[in-house]
């Protein structure tokens, strides 16, 4: 290989690099500040719902019955929660490095000197040889290189560069000397284009998180006039006292906030992020787990999912009787110092002896797609590309060497020349020794988890850098359905792209803004979309995924953007692991129906109060113990069940479907109490004592409804937290501010505790009726006007 002359190399002088600093042309990039901490830990306090809670604790504390105030504890758990992911998340981001270079040969006033990068500036001239990985985009000028840009693009083969040729910052040189010129600096870098978009903190909208959000603006609309309306009416026309009418207000108030739903939310979420965790699988982001359960597509790369990214030799054919092949080849990897996945499947194969006498080693270069070693009396041995060292004439072999490729093989062919090799001459009498066959090692798990998709319904679609022929054979060995039907991506256009992504399994040529384009089209038609990836080729379309996975064998840049990093490569885990979001969902949602009663009751009982009424039946304490008991610690437990059906219909029409009946039969019974008991003169405490037994009875029913008794388990804490509830009125009665009832009272109380269920199914038929009709309405075809 020929040496670069060094002393006909000057580079830049002193003040052209002083002139280029002052313009600002040197490799320096912005930090982002956009997610500090002070703006995390701001956007987690200052919320509209912190401030509504905050302000009604303050309430609670003028009345001096400070036992109200346990609902800030809820909402304090929930911002600690929020704060540890989110801060979390961020240093995780912070330690994104996609370069691992901290210096590079310069050429400055003509010496060759070892700079930090930071300090390259546009136009220097820089030295680059094996092992190197290139800082910054860059030209080569002078010499030549071989670089692996599979980081950036995917594919796997080393790429030969000459004067005149680009470099990308990011990839890796494996073998060559070449001094190149800096034609991009900082931002502009190509790399830096991706990782700055890779450090933007991912903020996914999710159908919980979303569902949440949605309850919050509604309830922001109504909460505050309700309220003000509500704490009039007891104080100025019911002339209660002014500590029961804050305290009853507070209630109406705490009741119609969900702030139950956001803590047992993040709680399930955090739980099931601590046992993905065991199972070597990091959450980096808890929402995304409720993408997980929903996912309908996923989308692999081929490198590091179906396959472990590196080739294995499969077969060795030999193609003479006279050759010993192994020998021959232990020789030649004795001498050769190439590094490239071919050479590394064969030293994996082979040992390397040294026997023979070495006269002349020719690296491989993809430019000739050989390499070779000259030995004493022994003559060239060459291996490379059957069609590059065979003759047209040997037309039986390269007939062969085209079958096994077909096969989904990569041919490798050792051959033998007499004579000694010369650069820039054609090779003569060449004569074929053996072909080597190799192959992607596919991931042994590969096929069994791919089973597992296809058996939930999930459609698994490759994406990859590779030529879609290669691809296409990987899937056809792990039984991917439409293995065979592929397509080359380099030969589309935008619109031709997006009719291919509904019709296609396997994508090959697939640049990374392709990809991303791939996965938002995909979107756009409904589906919901997992992605999985190690290279920064990977890094928009993860970032552009409901849900995205990488491998932590990757590069950083792919393991920061993930939601989910599969901690041991382990693609067997994403069963369990979608099981997992599966039952984590199934579960939310079970449990969201019974938190989201509290909140229409509560709404809905305020305003018959403001209609009719004295004043609000229920304080605070007195909720947070029907929400303690009937809702927070048994569904708590009852969340770590197994349940890993698949996800149907949406949440909150699920939740609200199964959680209306229970809140209306207690909103009109409870209303009846407290007008009735006007009528008797009946007191509030008496009052209260009756409507919280009939709150938790209408609880009990749903409880069953929601979760069957179908087990010891379920029974048991059923009965655990139903029998401490009751405990806990007789024994802390003054706690609580209750009171003794009237018969009159208690006829009624049983009377509304017997008919709750048939008012429960009543509510129920009437809403399915009109959902029916609904439905109904909007499947009619609309008609035209004439």
């Amino acid at each position: 290989m020929r040496r670069i002359d060094i002393k006909t190399i000057k580079g830049l002088t002193a003040s052209e690099v002083k002139h280029r600093v002052q313009r600002g042309a040197v490799n320096k990039t912005k930090k982002d500040h956009a997610n500090s901490y002070p703006k995390i830990i701001c956007s987690n306090i200052f919320t509209f719902f912190n401030l509504i809670n905050t302000v009604l604790f303050l309430l609670v504390c003028l009345t001096g019955a400070y036992q109200n105030g346990l609902f800030v504890f809820v909402v304090f758990s929930n911002v600690i929660i929020n704060l540890f992911q989110e801060i979390r998340s961020k240093r995780t981001l912070d330690k994104m490095a996609l370069l691992k270079v901290a210096k590079v040969d310069v050429y400055r006033d003509g010496t060759l000197t070892q700079l930090p990068i930071e300090t390259l500036v546009l136009d220097d001239q820089i030295l680059l040889k094996n092992g190197d990985q290139v800082p910054t985009d860059a030209q080569v000028i002078s010499g030549t290189l071989e670089v692996n840009e599979s980081l950036l693009t995917g594919e796997v083969d080393s790429i030969y560069k000459q004067a005149g040729d680009a470099l990308f910052s990011g990839s890796f040189v494996t073998s060559g000397e070449a001094v190149c010129q800096v034609i991009h600096v900082g931002a502009d870098n190509y790399i830096e284009k991706i990782n700055k978009e890779a450090k933007a903190s991912k903020r996914q909208t999710y159908l919980i998180q979303g569902s949440l959000n949605r309850i919050i603006r509604w309830i922001s609309l109504i909460l505050v006039p309700l309220c003000s309306l509500l704490f009039a009416k007891q104080y100025f026309f019911s002339h209660a006292p002014f500590d029961t009418a804050i305290l009853r207000t507070v209630a109406a108030a705490v009741g119609m906030f969900p702030e139950g739903l956001f803590l047992l939310t993040s709680v399930t979420l955090t739980i099931s992020a601590v046992y993905l965790a065991r199972r070597k699988v990091l959450v980096q982001e808890l929402n995304c787990i409720d993408a997980l359960a929903r996912v309908d597509v996923l989308c692999l790369d081929k490198t590091g999912t179906i396959t472990e990214g590196k080739m294995t030799v499969e077969k060795v054919i030999p193609l003479t009787d006279s050759a010993d092949i192994p020998l021959i080849t232990q020789n030649l990897l004795a001498q050769l110092p190439d590094q490239n996945p071919t050479a590394l499947a064969l030293r994996a194969h082979y040992d390397s002896v040294s026997t023979f006498s070495m006269q002349q080693v020719t690296p491989f270069s993809s430019d000739r797609k050989y390499s070779c070693v000259t030995f004493a009396e022994q003559g060239t041995y060459f291996i490379g590309a059957p069609s590059i060292l065979l003759s047209q004439t040997d037309k039986q072999l390269l007939q062969n060497e085209k079958q096994f490729a077909e096969e989904g093989y990569r041919v490798i062919l050792l051959a033998h020349s007499p004579h000694a090799y010369e650069i820039d001459q054609s090779l003569t009498d060449i004569e074929a020794l053996g072909f080597f066959l190799l192959s992607d090692t596919i991931r042994s798990d590969a096929e069994a988890t791919l089973d597992y998709f296809r058996s939930q319904g999930i459609q698994c679609k490759v994406i990859s850098g590779d030529d879609p022929v290669t691809v296409s054979k990987i899937a056809k060995k792990v039984n991917l359905p439409g293995a065979a039907n592929y397509i080359d991506v380099s030969t589309l256009t935008a619109v031709e792209l997006k009719e291919a992504v509904g019709r296609y399994q396997i994508f090959g040529r697939v640049t990374p803004q392709q990809k991303k384009e791939m996965v938002l089209y995909l979107k756009e038609l409904g589906h919901t979309v997992a992605m999985t990836g190690d290279g920064v080729n990977d890094v928009l379309a993860l970032k552009a995924a409901d849900c995205s996975i990488a491998m932590a064998s990757g590069v950083d840049a792919a393991r920061q953007v993930a939601n989910l990093v599969l901690l041991e490569n382990q693609f067997a885990a994403l069963p369990s692991v979608m099981d997992e979001g599966r039952r984590v969902i199934n579960n939310i949602t079970r449990s969201g129906s019974l938190v989201l009663v509290q909140v229409l009751f509560s709404i809905i009982i305020t305003i018959g109060t403001l209609l009719s009424g004295t004043t609000y039946p229920f304080e605070p304490i007195q909720l947070t113990m029907i929400n303690a008991c009937f809702v927070g610690i048994p569904t708590f437990f009852l969340n770590f069940e197994p349940d890993f059906k698949r996800i149907k219909g949406d949440f909150m029409t699920t939740i609200f479907q199964q959680a209306f009946p229970a809140a209306m039969t207690i909103s009109i019974g409870t209303l009846l109490i407290i007008n009735v008991g006007y009528w008797f003169n009946s007191s509030t405490q008496a009052l209260s004592i009756m409507s919280i037994i009939f709150t938790a009875w209408n609880y009990r029913l749903l409880q069953r409804k929601v979760y069957p008794p179908i087990n010891k388990y379920r029974t048991t804490i059923f009965f655990c937290t139903q029998f401490f509830y009751f405990v806990a009125l007789i024994i802390g009665q003054n706690l609580f501010n209750l009171g003794n009832t009237t018969y009159m009272n208690l006829i009624l109380l049983i009377a509304l505790l017997n008919y709750a269920t048939y008012m429960q199914r009543f509510v129920e038929r009437w809403m399915k009726q009109l959902m029916r009709q609904y439905k109904k309405k909007r499947a009619l075809p609309k008609i035209s006007k004439v």
